[in-house]
């Protein structure tokens, strides 16, 4: 594998972050929204944080700089400060922070700029196919996420 890689990024939702109902398949910033001003709100009563897979990127600290690149709010949320800040030097919001959807090319680009590198150098991880394609029509190196013993193999050949 080239070893050009500086930047492993990776995407928040259903990578790092699951719905706790394994049957919920809609988005969880709009799942967050709905439920977030309920009286009461248990962040950890709804969602679930992929710990193996933080506790295996804490591994790569050392070699990588390590950063979140999210599409809306959810990781905001002040029960997640704690766990993804000594992990993560960035968390940035492809909607929030550049305005560009994570679907579109530019919005890679624009990622690359903010981490001060160039695209060729960043490692990109996400579940969805269309932000994969997007970010390798930016020249991102790309894993698309499908389990943890899938990518953690795949994230050791680097």
């Amino acid at each position: 594998m080239n070893n050009t890689i500086k930047f492993i990024v990776t995407d928040f939702s259903k990578v790092l972050l699951f719905p706790k109902d394994k049957n919920y398949q809609g988005s969880l910033n709009g799942l967050y929204k709905d439920i977030r001003e309920q009286e009461g709100f248990n962040f950890f009563g709804h969602f679930e944080i992929n710990q193996e897979l933080l506790d295996f990127l804490k591994t790569l600290r050392e070699k990588y700089e390590l950063s979140i690149f999210t599409s809306n709010i959810i990781q905001n949320d002040k029960a997640l400060g704690p766990i993804l800040g000594p992990i993560f030097k960035n968390i940035i919001s492809a909607n929030e922070d550049i305005g560009v959807s994570k679907k579109e090319k530019e919005s890679y680009l624009a990622l690359a700029r903010k981490l001060d590198a160039n695209p060729e150098e960043i490692l990109y991880i996400d579940d969805s196919e269309k932000n994969i394609k997007a970010a390798s029509e930016a020249s991102l190196k790309t894993i698309q996420y499908k389990n943890n013993k899938e990518l953690i193999k795949e994230l050791k050949n680097y």
